[in-house]
């Protein structure tokens, strides 16, 4: 929880000003809190010039400007980071992996309510795996190697095309075999839980790439396990709660040597007169 420090608290109000629950007011000078209301969002202990606000009694400490990143550097990490799926048969520390799993609590985020369940068993890994890689089968077998059932599904939905086939052939015959795996755990019911989620293992991404640590988003993990009652009750979740993301960790057993140039998403512009211009 968020602490006020009485004796350092200047009443400059921008704690109060920074705050868009509202939980924050001055009396007598003095900043109060009101934790009904409190998100626990930390913008207030990050703006105090006076470092009066602090996480559980934990001081905050001064941005250093000088060891901020260039343009440059942030566009050569950007750049660099590839989604990693072949993996070296090596542990990561459990030091190092909690540092990067650390970072995620930094991410931009609408539910403050996220746990993180972090699998590093190479055993509880492969059964993780073959929960998914039973189901990938049953529905290749049903819905992707029939031809005609394939024909229909792809008239049905754009989504389903041969890319989709192709993806759930290779995954019935090959195992990504990560270090770790890294699942974000909430509640559905609480707004943009999955974009927050997605936001933590986002900053992992980034903090375990210049750790030397490859990653994957896992999405058909997160589809499947969350459905299955055998992963459920391996992962300890709870009546209400689901997997809102998965991140597989490892280090690389491929090294990418080129920024791929050329790519972009497509930008369009809104005028004045509501006209759009698309690049």
């Amino acid at each position: 929880m968020i602490v006020i420090d009485e004796n350092k608290c200047v009443g400059c109000s921008m704690c109060v000003r920074i705050c868009h629950n509202r939980c924050i007011a001055l009396v007598d000078g003095i900043a109060t809190i009101n934790y009904a209301l409190c998100d626990r969002c930390t913008q207030c202990a990050g703006i105090c010039p006076q470092q009066a606000l602090s996480w559980d009694g934990v001081p905050p400490v001064r941005y250093d400007e000088n060891r901020l990143p260039s343009p440059e550097q942030v566009d050569e990490l950007f750049k660099e980071r590839r989604s990693i799926r072949f993996f070296k048969e090596k542990k990561i520390d459990r030091n190092l992996l909690e540092e990067v799993v650390r970072y995620g609590i930094y991410a931009p985020t609408n539910n403050h309510h996220l746990r993180t369940v972090v699998v590093d068993d190479a055993e509880v890994i492969e059964a993780l795996e073959r929960i998914t890689e039973r189901f990938n089968s049953r529905m290749y077998r049903l819905f992707f190697k029939p031809k005609i059932v394939f024909g229909l599904l792809r008239w049905i939905s754009p989504a389903v095309n041969p890319h989709v086939k192709a993806k759930l052939e290779e995954r019935r015959h090959e195992s990504f075999k990560p270090a770790a795996m890294v699942l974000i755990i909430g509640d559905r019911r609480i707004a943009f839980s999955e974009a927050s989620a997605q936001a933590a293992l986002d900053q992992m991404t980034f903090y375990g790439q210049v750790q030397g640590i490859g990653s994957c988003l896992w999405g058909a993990g997160v589809i499947v396990l969350d459905r299955n009652k055998v992963a459920r009750e391996r992962l300890g979740l709870r009546r209400r709660e689901h997997i809102l993301g998965i991140l597989l960790l490892g280090y690389p057993a491929v090294k990418f040597a080129n920024k791929v140039k050329g790519r972009m998403m497509d930008i369009e512009w809104i005028d004045g007169q509501g006209g759009v211009a698309g690049i």
